[in-house]
């Protein structure tokens, strides 16, 4: 199968391979015995000390990779997201489906399959416009990375493969509330960096100050489309004056830059029309909001009708 998307391709399993917390599959549209179409997914484990179903989740982000255009995307999704429901229903507590960038061919599976959905948007910044990426910044961001820059804040790629348990540690002690998601065990860091950077279809670049790493961010890319930011981070507390988390991500969306990408995507950042915290931070790069939904089902069917009662 060629490789057209990102998230759903045959390397995901080599991303995702020998953790104790994930357990990646894929489901594979044929046309006769041709491949048209694949969506990957993980079974996640959201406890170390129980194993059983409700302790599991099942997760699915961006648009399945489609190999063929003139077949109706919407039935084969529809063939797709019946197939995965069939396959973990008894595996896992609840399936969760994130940036489903045209959400318009997924209608009809989600809807006979019974998923509810929760409005959300997504940010992300177009590096192919006349403006380049400094001046969509906004002015309080400008003047941030400029005092970064005269305080000797930078930004540099990390290639060193013995030196990977040590800066996942690094990563791990920053505080938390400053990574961009929850961040996972170190065999994905790792699997990332081997079948990922090494391959040119991803990047880790951290930010120092000193010497010291003060922030970073974990890139991945697709094809020479769009940069996707997967988890960035920065020690704000302790280097506030720093704006390590602001350096970083500046830094991140220049490399994408110059490097000919279209596009620079967080992905998915919060409910829709919250323009507070995370989401208001992100827009200040000059990004644009995209309204999409996140779809969920709950694998116990009362739950899941009240859930959809409530939502939809």
């Amino acid at each position: 199968m060629k490789e057209v998307n990102f998230f759903h391709n045959a390397s995901a399993f080599d991303w995702y391979s020998n953790s104790p917390t994930y357990t990646p599959f894929m489901v594979v549209a044929f046309d006769g015995e041709k491949p048209v179409a694949a969506i990957f997914a993980i079974i996640m484990r959201i406890n170390h000390f129980f194993s059983g179903k409700l302790f599991k989740r099942c997760f699915i982000t961006q648009q399945p990779s489609f190999f063929e255009e003139n077949l109706s995307q919407i039935d084969i999704f529809h063939a797709l997201i019946t197939q995965l429901v069939k396959e973990v229903k008894h595996k896992v507590f609840l399936i969760r489906y994130d940036n489903l960038a045209n959400a318009i061919f997924g209608y009809k599976g989600f809807r006979e399959n019974k998923f509810y959905s929760v409005k959300w948007i997504n940010i992300r910044n177009s590096l192919q416009r006349k403006r380049k990426i400094w001046d969509q910044l906004s002015p309080s961001r400008k003047n941030q990375v400029n005092k970064a820059i005269k305080r000797g804040v930078t930004t540099e790629e990390f290639v060193a493969e013995e030196k990977l348990p040590e800066i996942y540690k690094l990563i791990q002690n920053t505080n938390n509330k400053k990574i961009s998601r929850r961040f996972p065990p170190y065999r994905y860091f790792e699997n990332f960096f081997c079948h990922y950077v090494k391959n040119g279809k991803g990047k880790i670049l951290l930010t120092r100050f000193q010497g010291k790493i003060i922030g970073g961010s974990i890139l991945g890319f697709e094809n020479k489309s769009t940069a996707y930011c997967l988890y960035y981070w920065g020690k704000s507390k302790r280097h506030k004056l720093l704006y390590p988390t602001v350096f970083t991500l500046y830094s991140a969306m220049k490399m994408a830059e110059e490097q000919g990408f279209y596009f620079f995507d967080f992905m998915d950042v919060g409910f829709l029309h919250k323009r507070a915290g995370r989401s208001r931070f992100l827009l200040q790069f000059g990004g644009k909001e995209r309204a999409t939904r996140r779809w969920y089902r709950f694998n116990w069917g009362l739950l899941n009708f009240f859930a959809n009662k409530i939502y939809d």
